[in-house]
């Protein structure tokens, strides 16, 4: 662990253009690393924030046929919701 010269914070490893840097977030100092051992960012997620996370699914990768099986499933229900409401409304 190291500490910025310039401000005194705490300086975070980082990778840009092929090489590991310790940088300063507040100020921005950056010093390259000369020995590999020992730096480590890691960033551990709470219960909560796993818990919400949503995998959504492209129209392109879901079959054609899934679908139109949905398509004629919604024109049903759509066709009985309109029955059932004329017969209320009689």
């Amino acid at each position: 662990m190291e500490f910025c010269p310039k401000c005194g914070s705490l300086m975070v490893p980082q990778q840009s253009e092929g090489k590991k840097y310790l940088s300063c977030k507040k100020c921005g100092y950056k010093k390259e690393v000369v020995t590999k051992q020992g730096y480590m960012q890691r960033e551990e997620i709470s219960l909560d924030k796993r818990g919400k996370l949503i995998v959504l699914e492209s129209a392109d990768k879901r079959d054609k046929e899934k679908i139109e099986e949905e398509r004629e499933l919604l024109k049903e229900y759509y066709e009985v919701f309109l029955e059932s409401m004329e017969s209320e409304g009689e």
